[in-house]
Parts: C-alpha cells; structure tokens; sequence
C-alpha cells in the first residue's frame, strides 16, 4: 500500500507564505526537506522530485542562515548592552539585508510531491543501520579534530539518520540533543564566516560578538563529546529495536 509523503502533504499547506519569504514558513520547509530526504531514500520517486527537493532546500538556506545568524547576532548585541540606537540601526540593516536575499531567491513553481510505496519501512530499517555504522566510525573520526568541514558533514548526515528514524517512530533523546549541540557549531560557524568577511560589519562590537561565537563553538563542540558515549550506544543498536517499541 503506498501513501502520500508527510513532508509533501505539510509543505502543501505551507507553500503560499513560504514564497513569501515568511520566517517561520522558511524554517518548517528547511526542516521539511530534511524530512524529505529521509522519505525519499525509502520512496523511489526518482531523480526529477530528488532533484526539487533538493533545490527547495538550497533556495531556503540562505534566508534560513540569515534569520539564524541575526537572531544570535541581536541576542549578542543586547546581552552586551549596546545603545537602543545600535540595536534599531541592526533591525534595520539586517531588514533591508533580508529583502534583498528574498529578491534574489528563485523558488520551484510549485511544491514536489510523492509517495512511498509498499516496503519502505523494511527499507528504512536497512539504512538506520548502515546509516549507524558510519556515523559511529566517522564520528570518532571527526570529534577528535576540529575541522568545521567535516563536523558539518557528519552533522548533516546525523540529521538524516535522524529523520530516517522519525520515520518509524520517536527519536532517542540522545539524537536530538547532539543535534541540538551540533546545530548550535554550525550556527556559530555561520555568524563567524559573516564577521570575518565583512570588516565592516558592527565593527564596533564585531571582537567582542567573535569571542562569543568562538566560545559557544567551544562549548557546543564539548557538549556533543561529552553525549558521543550515549549517542555510540544507539548508533549501534539494530533498527527492528526501534520499529517494534514504535508499533511498526
């Protein structure tokens, strides 16, 4: 029996403030895609709607970086206490920033959908599974440097296995939080490569939001060592375990 994707059914109800550019429309349709990816390793849908996926993500990932970069960046601003005036010359900016991106940003002319067909949890199963395996081996791999790159890609394909286990049912604590620590670096990451690039950006405060960047980085690197034992334990676990204590 097939039914329809989840991701594409939510997307649907979404699609008219997304193409807006509506904030919190942008956010659910990046968490969307990710979903997306999960269901379409399982779907066979093919490369045409691999394809609109996968431009849908890259189409919302600036916005996206932008409305993540300027919340932190504002949050800095107001726990260092700058004047009233510097915070509404960074709403501002910031504002006029976004249009632009908007502008610029080439949206599919309408939303892919799919469906997945008989036999995609047995699918589903398989990849966890493999999915854990390598996580496992590259994470000790990646946790013991500190390469930006390569904790970005381990990062992304943590996402996918999460997404691929929330296909079957809940997702293990431990998952979400060292996501929640990754996102986090990445987040941080973002902000850096925007205060390095742009000297002239909030110049005035821009070693002191560094600093902070640089030191939340730190700790969201920790955080995700310090959850790597707990997150080992379910990266090897089979993936029937999971389906059988969801009712799959």
């Amino acid at each position: 029996m097939s039914q329809r994707s989840r991701a594409a059914r939510r997307l649907k109800t979404l699609w008219d403030d997304l193409r807006a550019g509506d904030p919190q429309a942008v956010h659910a349709a990046r968490k969307l895609t990710r979903r997306a990816q999960a269901e379409l390793r399982v779907a066979d849908a093919g490369r045409k709607t691999e394809r609109a996926w996968r431009g849908l993500r890259r189409a919302a990932a600036p916005l996206r970086d932008h409305d993540v970069a300027g919340g932190h960046l504002r949050d800095a601003l107001a726990e260092l206490g700058v004047p009233e005036d510097t915070l509404a010359y960074f709403d501002r900016t910031w504002a006029e920033r976004r249009a632009a991106l908007l502008a610029r940003t080439d949206w599919p002319g309408r939303p892919p959908a799919f469906d997945l067909h008989s036999g995609w949890k047995g699918r589903a199963r398989r990849l966890i599974e493999q999915d854990g395996r390598k996580l496992l081996r590259d994470g000790e791999a990646t946790l013991a440097g500190s390469d930006p790159e390569q904790w970005h890609a381990w990062r992304k394909r943590l996402k996918r296995y999460r997404y691929t286990l929330n296909l079957l049912g809940e997702v293990p604590p431990v998952v979400v939080g060292t996501l929640e620590a990754l996102g986090r670096l990445q987040d941080a990451e973002v902000v850096l490569g925007l205060l390095h690039a742009d000297p002239d950006l909030l110049r005035y405060e821009r070693d002191r939001l560094i600093a902070r960047e640089e030191a939340a980085r730190q700790e969201a690197r920790a955080r995700v060592r310090e959850l790597f034992p707990a997150l080992a334990e379910q990266l090897s676990r089979p993936a029937e375990q999971d389906g059988e204590k969801a009712g799959v």
